[in-house]
């Protein structure tokens, strides 16, 4: 890995990848914290969990809908495959899940109206699962174009594949959270004793 990376700028496109990842981490299966993880929401604890994910964002921009809860689980997991190949270096294998993206949610980019102006990639009157499919796959477009990619990061612990953003300095993260360091420290240390 590149360790002379450019900084993150805090971006609008930063900030929706932030976001995405987010999401993933909510509602995608997987594993997390050394167990199996199988979101088991009603649709209305999809669209409260994909809101506030992308909460602060543009005020005309639709809320998800429970209504569209198996749409917005379809994102988080179409988004959870291209994290985990760009955490993994294989970008190669992430470009045509992103590709396959864009062609099926294509962009309307525009600027916002009120400052700060940001571009955004999707039409606002669109519902929420369908705008953000369009501006996740935009900003994640833009983020590996950039280089950025390989701030990406998956857990390092035993049965957690939770997705981060890595701004160490020195590209040394590991772990999503102090939860999954800890009880990792804990299996080396029951690991050395055995």
């Amino acid at each position: 890995m590149d360790t002379t990376r450019t900084q993150l700028s805090g971006s609008h496109r930063d900030r929706v990848v932030v976001a995405a990842i987010e999401l993933v981490n909510a509602l995608a299966p997987g594993s997390a914290h050394g167990h199996q993880f199988v979101p088991e929401l009603s649709p209305t604890d999809v669209a409260a969990a994909a809101n506030a994910a992308f909460n602060g964002f543009s005020d005309s921009q639709a809320d998800f809908s429970p209504a569209y809860a198996r749409e917005t689980l379809a994102l988080a997991a179409s988004l959870q495959r291209i994290f985990l190949a760009l955490a993994a270096g294989e970008v190669t294998g992430a470009v045509p899940l992103l590709n396959a993206m864009l062609r099926e949610h294509p962009s309307a980019l525009h600027l916002s109206q009120d400052e700060p102006w940001s571009l955004h990639y999707h039409d606002h009157t669109l519902p929420a699962h369908a705008g953000w499919s369009t501006g996740c796959a935009a900003a994640l477009s833009s983020f590996i174009s950039s280089g950025h990619w390989n701030y990406l990061g998956s857990c390092h612990a035993v049965a957690c594949d939770r997705i981060f953003l890595d701004v160490t300095r020195n590209t040394s993260r590991r772990f999503c959270s102090v939860r999954c360091q800890n009880r990792e420290k804990v299996r080396a240390y029951r690991q050395r004793l055995s």
